[in-house]
């Protein structure tokens, strides 16, 4: 990784924090994107994405922060022109941002299920589509979405995570594929670590044991 430049969305804590350290302590210059709201999506605020900034200059790194929301196209746009503007070029994405709107199918909102999708799914799409472009024209880029069980499998009460999850499976082999000659290489992971978004779903021994920065060991630079 050392000279790569990396977006990281969701990178203000959990696993998505670790990933952004990691790269960081790899060589890469990070984009340190999250938007700084609430488990649900609502509220925003600049915190997280600092801090992590801090922590990786301090410790000798490159990055800079970005608050803009993946659901919105302009959003991921601006992504890719703060990782051209600080650090010339772009050669991969990490695509971790989400929320939660849990509920059973039946009683689920339209708006519950709207919104998961467009921050999951279509965050994922307009962050990889941004940067996909400049991707093919350097004949070079990686792509890592965080998919899930919930989709791979199901998971009761999370309709909308598990739709949006596997539908990110089927973007990342097509991409694969699409990508092959251009040197781009994109893949799915499904990690599970003690984040917010995992906090009253794993069971506390569990919990206690999983920390993100034990997981992210075991992700691939």
């Amino acid at each position: 990784m050392q000279d790569r430049v990396v977006i990281v969305t969701g990178a203000g804590g959990g696993l998505g924090r670790e990933y952004a350290l990691t790269l960081a302590k790899e060589g890469a210059s990070v984009v340190v994107n999250d938007l700084g709201g609430a488990r649900d999506g609502t509220g925003a605020g600049h915190n997280m994405a600092d801090e992590v900034v801090k922590e990786i200059k301090d410790a000798g790194g490159r990055a800079v922060a970005n608050y803009d929301s993946v659901a919105e196209p302009e959003g991921a746009e601006n992504m890719v022109k703060t990782a051209l503007d600080e650090f010339g070029k772009v050669d991969g994405v990490v695509s971790n941002a989400g929320i939660l709107r849990d509920g059973t199918f039946h009683k689920m909102s339209f708006e519950n299920w709207d919104a998961v999708l467009k921050v999951h799914l279509y965050g994922g799409y307009n962050v990889i589509r941004a940067a996909w472009p400049h991707f093919r024209e350097q004949s070079f880029g990686r792509v890592v979405v965080a998919t899930s069980t919930s989709g791979l499998f199901g998971n009761f009460g999370q309709a909308n995570y598990g739709a949006a999850k596997l539908g990110l499976v089927g973007l990342i082999n097509t991409l694969a594929q699409e990508g092959a000659k251009y040197n781009i290489k994109t893949n799915a992971v499904a990690p599970i670590a003690a984040t917010r978004m995992t906090q009253d779903i794993l069971p506390p021994e569990v919990f206690e044991k999983l920390t993100p920065e034990y997981v992210a060991r075991w992700w691939p630079t």
